[in-house]
């Protein structure tokens, strides 16, 4: 039940933002641009998504429990800020560059940053792999791959990656 109300809160919070991000940035450049399609199902390392062509926004319910008044004060705003950014402006700008900062800036007052320091929920199925210089935690998914014959190697030292035999 209370896991029921808190995804609830997390929904009704984001919606709210979400409008009122719309409603301050058609103020701000004079447009009519509608709510976007908002899903709150984001799982993995992001915060949020922002799918624009489909104009649809994305937020991870996992990083949002862990500070709900910072998540909803910038990933929202991070997030529509995208959406507003290619409508305005097309496909030209860059995902984070400086159409989207001054967006975040002028228009929602909001430090403009990439990144999030929300921790990422641990995937409940890996496995481990060995490099010649340190181990890998990779997903069910690579795994998969590396059994279909995909090669993965080591950023650091370039040498490819095999199973840890437990």
């Amino acid at each position: 039940m209370e896991s029921e109300l808190n995804i609830n809160r997390f929904e009704t919070d984001v919606r709210q933002k979400v409008k009122a991000c719309v409603d301050q940035a058609n103020d701000y450049f004079n447009t009519n641009i509608e709510m976007p399609i908002i899903k709150c199902s984001q799982k993995g390392s992001a915060a949020g998504t922002a799918y624009l062509q489909r104009h649809e926004v994305r937020f991870n319910h996992y990083m949002y429990v862990q500070n709900p008044a910072l998540f909803v004060s910038n990933v929202v705003p991070h997030e529509v800020a995208h959406l507003f950014v290619y409508q305005l402006f097309g496909r030209k700008p860059k995902p984070h560059g400086v159409e989207w900062q001054s967006v975040m800036v002028k228009v929602f007052d909001v430090e403009p940053k990439r990144t999030h320091d929300f921790i990422i929920k641990p995937t409940s199925n890996t496995f481990l792999y060995a490099c010649a210089c340190s181990n890998h935690s990779l997903t069910v998914r690579r795994h998969n791959k590396i059994l279909k014959g995909v090669i993965y190697q080591c950023r650091q030292c370039k040498k490819g990656l095999k199973k840890v035999a437990l």
